[in-house]
């Protein structure tokens, strides 16, 4: 049982990573294409904007941990053996 909760967990933090590079490749191709969203925040806001900015970067580190909050969040009740009363 232990062994399949850290597959859980590790699921979850592959497809909340997944999806926090995914995020981060459109903010990185927007700019490339010549529409300056991040760094326009940058400018026009300062160190609101560049923390801002830092946390599209941090996307995927964000998409990681919130796999595994939400896998650990879905399952959080594991059913006890201890007791032998099966099914409660």
């Amino acid at each position: 049982m232990d062994f399949m909760k850290f597959i859980y967990y590790g699921f979850g933090a592959f497809i909340g990573f997944g999806c926090g590079v995914i995020i981060n490749l459109i903010f990185y191709w927007v700019e490339q294409s010549g529409h300056p969203i991040l760094t326009d925040l940058i400018k026009n806001y300062g160190g609101v904007g560049r923390f801002v900015a830092e946390m599209v970067n941090m996307l995927p580190f964000f998409g990681l941990a919130l796999g595994i909050i939400l896998v650990k969040v879905m399952f959080h009740k594991a059913p006890d053996k201890a007791d032998g009363s099966g099914d409660s």
